[in-house]
């Protein structure tokens, strides 16, 4: 019945279990018909059903930005700093330093 409808709520699984049985008479559904509804939900929770049942979505992309690349608005105030990373030298092929510098916006205060 899960497979059939994608795992609806459980009152409507016994509901649809019961009715299967009474009034189509398919005999396989006698027996679920009669549990009750906290029951199949433990049933659910079972590893047989979860390795007959076990259902996987794949991760689904969303794209955010990781920084704000714009100049910050001061309001000529002083304490409003840019950061840039500069690369400065290469050895054997391999970018090894790195000179970070913060400027203040309105002072033109710069720290290396």
């Amino acid at each position: 019945m899960d497979e059939c409808y994608d795992t609806p709520s459980g009152a409507v699984v016994k509901n649809l279990c019961e009715r299967a049985y009474s009034i189509f008479n398919e005999v396989q559904y006698k027996n679920i018909g009669h549990i009750s509804v906290s029951h199949l939900y433990h049933l659910r929770g079972s590893t047989g059903y979860q390795n007959q049942r076990r259902y996987f979505e794949k991760t689904k992309s969303k794209k955010v930005a990781i920084s704000d690349r714009r100049k910050p608005i001061s309001a000529g105030k002083p304490d409003y700093i840019r950061v840039d990373m500069v690369h400065s030298d290469d050895q054997d092929g391999r970018k090894w330093v790195y000179c970070i510098n913060a400027v203040d916006e309105v002072t033109q205060y710069q720290i290396s």
